[in-house]
């Protein structure tokens, strides 16, 4: 007797459902192989992805920082050009009077403002850095032509020897340092000194040494207190290490008047007034304006 085989069923919807049932099989099992193996890929772009977002931000802050450091520098170098136009404005004044010159063109009747194109809009808060910039170079530039045209009616012969610097400018006549090289007294290094030291009590009155306006009253780097006197002719005198400033940027001086005291502020060994000239901005030696009798 031969043994009997086991047939399939026949009913074609349990064929249908074995089917479909080894198919959801074999997806799960090649699904889960394919999951294993996608999974770390991800996590890896996501790691990379996360990385360059982070390199991104700092980049950012970086310019971020940048800006705000290089609109700081800007805005301080506006003021500075401002303080600068102030004492032109104030020298121009006071020169006009002095030289009997009526024929003037103010700076605000060549320039005018930015115009509103160059403004930021207000809810951004404050002004075109740039536009100011500019609007104050002109300003300068114009107010030098006109001081210019004013020192060379001022540097007449006449009025050359009227105005340039002349005589001592304290009642000392003891020269500790004088201009030219030396061996710097903090340092002990050879160094180039600029000027001479005119030994002297703190509290001693010092002079203009000839008329002139006031461009600059206060401290100054190694200066200590400062005044800076501007002469017709180009001359500036500068007297330095004060204990007491008695005038003001835009005074009007005369030779012979008291403008400050003797000290020991700034770089310096002990109370003595540090005093120099310059000529159309170079420094010259003092010596020889010492020596002249006044004009």
């Amino acid at each position: 007797m031969k043994p009997s085989i086991r047939t399939l069923p026949k009913n074609p919807n349990i064929l249908w459902a074995l089917a479909l049932l080894a198919c959801s099989v074999a997806s799960f099992i090649i699904g889960g192989m394919t999951q294993e193996r996608a999974l770390p890929s991800a996590i890896e772009r996501l790691g990379k992805l996360k990385a360059a977002m982070v390199a991104q931000d700092e980049e950012f802050e970086g310019a971020r920082l940048n800006a705000e450091r290089r609109i700081a520098v800007m805005a301080a170098r506006i003021e500075d050009m401002k303080s600068v136009l102030t004492q032109m404005e104030t020298w121009q004044g006071s020169l006009r009077e002095m030289s009997g010159e009526a024929s003037f063109t103010t700076a605000s009747a060549e320039i005018v403002e930015p115009p509103a194109a160059f403004s930021m809009p207000a809810d951004q808060g404050g002004i075109d850095l740039i536009a100011e910039l500019n609007f104050l170079s002109a300003r300068m530039n114009h107010r030098f032509e006109e001081l210019r045209s004013v020192s060379d009616a001022l540097t007449a012969e006449g009025a050359r020897a009227m105005f340039s610097p002349s005589g001592w400018p304290v009642e000392s006549r003891r020269i500790t340092s004088h201009r030219g090289f030396r061996k710097d007294p903090f340092t002990g290094k050879r160094q180039w000194h600029d000027g001479i030291d005119i030994d002297g009590d703190t509290g001693d009155p010092i002079y203009a040494v000839a008329p002139g306006v006031v461009t600059w009253a206060g401290r100054r780097s190694s200066y200590g207190e400062l005044v800076e006197v501007s002469h017709a002719g180009g001359y500036v005198t500068r007297y330095a290490h004060n204990s007491l400033n008695l005038v003001a940027v835009g005074d009007y001086v005369q030779r012979g008047q008291e403008i400050a005291r003797i000290g020991r502020t700034g770089r310096v060994t002990g109370s003595s007034l540090h005093f120099e000239v310059l000529r159309n901005g170079v420094s010259v030696n003092p010596i020889e304006f010492l020596r002249k009798a006044p004009g």
